[in-house]
């Protein structure tokens, strides 16, 4: 997508997964929104703590390289998406998204309400993490 849309716009084209172009999102869909948080790296790897400590994560114990992301696309119903899958909930609050056909990921991610253990209806696609046809 050459021009990124405003925040508020919704997606013109069709979402796919950088790794094997299977679609993650229909046109239409999804709305563009910014929310400042750290997802784990592609490849993730477990790396010692001697790295910058701002752009870590501990997943269940284990330390973290993440990327500072800013720009998602934001899904309130997971019945909308055509191709994706959830990890297992990591740290009691979050699910990361991944591509369901080649399980590349995390591509986003879903909050976890802390008080009823459920996911939000906020489902957060990485802009960075994927790509347009």
């Amino acid at each position: 997508m050459d021009n990124l849309p405003a925040v508020g716009d919704r997606n013109t084209q069709t979402i796919v997964c950088s790794f094997c172009d299977d679609i993650i999102l229909r046109p239409q869909t999804a709305i563009l929104t910014n929310k400042p948080t750290l997802l784990p790296q592609m490849n993730i790897e477990k790396t010692p703590s001697s790295d910058t400590e701002s752009n870590r994560l501990s997943i269940n114990g284990s330390d973290h390289i993440c990327d500072s992301l800013e720009s998602f696309w934001l899904v309130s119903d997971m019945f909308t998406f055509e191709n994706v899958g959830f990890s297992n909930t990591v740290n009691n609050q979050t699910k990361y998204l991944v591509c369901a056909n080649c399980e590349r990921g995390p591509i986003g991610f879903s909050p976890i309400n802390l008080s009823t253990r459920q996911l939000e209806k906020e489902f957060y696609v990485a802009i960075d993490r994927i790509k347009y046809k």
